[in-house]
């Protein structure tokens, strides 16, 4: 099989793939995920034939290609990355605390056993009251209570 592309969607391509790989692989270190590396390696051995060999370097001690600094500034890859993170942040912040909170107040049985609208129901509540929380005050009002406040 055969795929033709330009190279704005080649230079989509790499981008991606770089996206994906990072997500994929940047808390790995002995367990990566090597497709991933392979495939992003072999799409960006390309660069040439795309006229895009300034925005991939070749390392020759490594046997490895990298995309450079610029066209990482340029295409947006760490704003896109930072929003992925704060949007992720705070999405498991609020539904882990809420799904806490559901814990306490059924028990952990009662909501094994609860069919899924009914537990979404009774759950919304909380996803709410914490999404307005935190879109109001960030984390100003959140604190960890241990004991006798060690934690201060």
């Amino acid at each position: 099989m055969k795929i033709n592309i330009t190279k704005k969607q080649y230079k989509t391509l790499i981008k991606l793939l770089h996206l994906g790989t990072w997500m994929a692989n940047a808390h790995r270190t002995d367990d990566r995920i090597l497709e991933f590396d392979e495939l992003e390696q072999y799409i960006l051995s390309f660069c040439k034939d795309f006229g895009m060999d300034d925005s991939v370097e070749y390392d020759e001690d490594l046997k490895m290609f990298f995309l450079t600094e610029e066209f990482l500034d340029e295409s947006d890859v760490e704003e896109i990355v930072d929003k992925y993170n704060n949007d992720t942040f705070w999405d498991e912040l609020i539904h882990r605390m809420a799904a806490r909170d559901m814990e306490e107040k059924c028990g952990e049985k009662a909501l094994r056993e609860m069919e899924p609208e009914e537990r979404l129901d009774k759950e919304w509540p909380f996803l709410s009251a914490y999404e307005e929380e935190f879109a109001e005050n960030g984390l100003k009002n959140l604190r960890l209570i241990k004991g006798s406040n060690i934690f201060h």
